[in-house]
This record gives structure tokens, C-alpha cells and sequence, in this order.
């Protein structure tokens, strides 16, 4: 086919999906495509990353005036803003799945791939040595424990006196600690990090207190009545079957 051919076709595929009821469909970019449009979708401030299970995950935003660091380096790639940080790594296997026009894009990789180490208790990971700012890396990482396959939900301190109590509460459901836990968080305003195998979050933002609301900045959230679903991943932005959810892009709405 010609360019002009191919082009008429691609522009004509998604009332071709409409009429066949395809709810999802794989994006045609290569790991150098993905990098470049994750790196651009930052530094455009298209819209919000988001990593994480429904009722636990972090967002990182780009829209607004806070300023945003953007480094690209061997397939990886990292944004800084005052309150938070986001990495985002592609590799080969590393998939873009669309579902509308203007709606989410959701990155995913093979099921066994993408499978993370997680707990479905409290539990002490060491030091975070993960963490994108190096100055973090000697701060201790705790797995709140909400048990999903592919991603984990953390709080990360170098507070004694948080680490001491977080560390009495091991292997503890986090429906037992958390209500006890709150008032202490909030006060250390311990980092919340949210990680797959592929990306991570770190919010440093303030938590609000019970009576709050999140600002219009980077912010986690950790909402039991929807952690009661055991999903990975809302519903309608599923991949298919053979991929699983490493990070999910909510564009700006219009």
C-alpha cells in the first residue's frame, strides 16, 4: 500500500472498531515510540500518570505550572516535581493498549512478566534503595500489604519513631493497623511510594487528615471499600488477557 493508502486506513479504524464492538485495541509503537510519548506526554503536561490497583494507587500530574525535571536515559524515564517523583522504565515488551478516542492508555507487559514481589500483610523491605532521589535510598520501605499481583503499595520513612511502630505492627492485614496508624502518618507525613515491575510513584505531598481533601497536586490514595475488589486494574481499562497493567495514562479532558 501506498503512504496515502495506509493513512486512509488508519484514519478510518476507529468506526471500523466501533462497528465491531473492539473494546481495546494494541498501539503500533515500538519501545523508542513509547519512550518518546511517555517523555512527551510529561513535557507537553498532557495529563496524569497513574500506578497502582483500584481503591490503593499514586498519580503523578502534569498539568499546572509546577515545574517539571524530565531526564530520558537507556529506555527509562524520570520526572521530578517538588511533590513527587515518577519512573517509568520501557523495555522491548513494554505494550500500549488505547480504548476510545481521548481515553486512557493503559502500558502493560506479559503476565509473567509483570508479576512484582507484594504481600498481603505488613512488611519491612529494608532500605528503599530503589528510590529515584539517591538521598532517599538509606529511608526504610514498608509494603502496606494490599496484596495485588502487579503492583505494591508502600510508605517510606526515615522517622525512628514511625519505623519503630510500623515494625511492631509485621505481618499484620493492613484493615487492622491502618485506622490506628492514620494519626501517626499523617503527622510524619511518611513518602508514599506505589510501584509495578516497570514504574514508580513517590509522593511527598502532605496525606490530608480525615476532614481534607488532596490538593490539586501529586497525591495517593488508599480507599478501602474499593480495595474490597481485589482488582488490578479497573474493569474497563482491562487489557487483554495475555497483558497485565503496569501503568496507566489519564489524558487532560477537554
Amino acid at each position: 500500500m501506498s503512504e496515502t493508502q495506509r493513512d486512509a486506513v488508519w484514519a478510518a479504524l476507529p468506526q471500523r472498531l466501533a462497528a465491531l464492538s473492539v473494546r481495546v485495541r494494541l498501539l503500533p509503537w515500538i519501545r523508542d515510540e513509547l519512550v518518546d510519548w511517555v517523555r512527551d506526554s510529561i513535557v507537553a503536561r498532557q495529563g496524569t500518570w497513574v500506578i497502582g490497583a483500584p481503591g490503593a494507587f499514586g498519580e503523578f500530574p502534569t498539568m499546572g505550572d509546577a515545574p517539571i525535571d524530565v531526564c530520558v536515559e537507556g529506555g527509562v524515564v524520570t520526572a521530578k516535581r517538588a511533590d513527587a517523583a515518577f519512573r517509568l522504565a520501557i523495555n522491548e515488551k513494554v505494550r500500549a493498549f488505547a480504548f476510545a478516542e481521548g481515553a486512557p492508555i493503559v502500558l502493560g507487559l506479559p503476565r509473567g512478566r509483570a508479576a512484582m514481589p507484594s504481600s498481603a500483610s505488613l512488611q519491612s523491605l529494608g532500605p528503599d534503595t530503589g528510590a529515584i532521589d539517591a538521598v532517599r535510598r538509606g529511608d526504610l520501605l514498608f509494603d502496606i500489604g494490599i496484596g495485588r499481583r502487579y503492583t505494591r503499595f508502600c510508605v517510606r520513612t526515615g522517622n525512628q519513631a514511625l519505623i519503630s511502630s510500623l515494625s511492631a505492627l509485621d505481618r499484620r492485614h493492613w484493615s487492622d493497623f491502618m485506622p490506628v496508624m492514620l494519626p501517626q502518618l499523617i503527622a510524619v507525613s511518611a513518602h508514599r511510594v506505589v510501584e509495578s515491575s516497570s514504574g514508580r510513584i513517590e509522593v511527598f505531598a502532605p496525606i490530608p487528615g480525615p476532614e481534607q481533601t488532596s490538593t490539586n497536586g501529586a497525591c495517593t490514595h488508599f480507599l478501602p471499600e474499593f480495595l474490597k475488589s481485589g482488582e488490578d486494574i479497573p474493569r474497563v481499562l482491562a487489557p487483554p488477557d495475555y497483558a497485565a497493567p503496569v501503568a496507566i495514562f489519564y489524558p487532560n479532558k477537554i
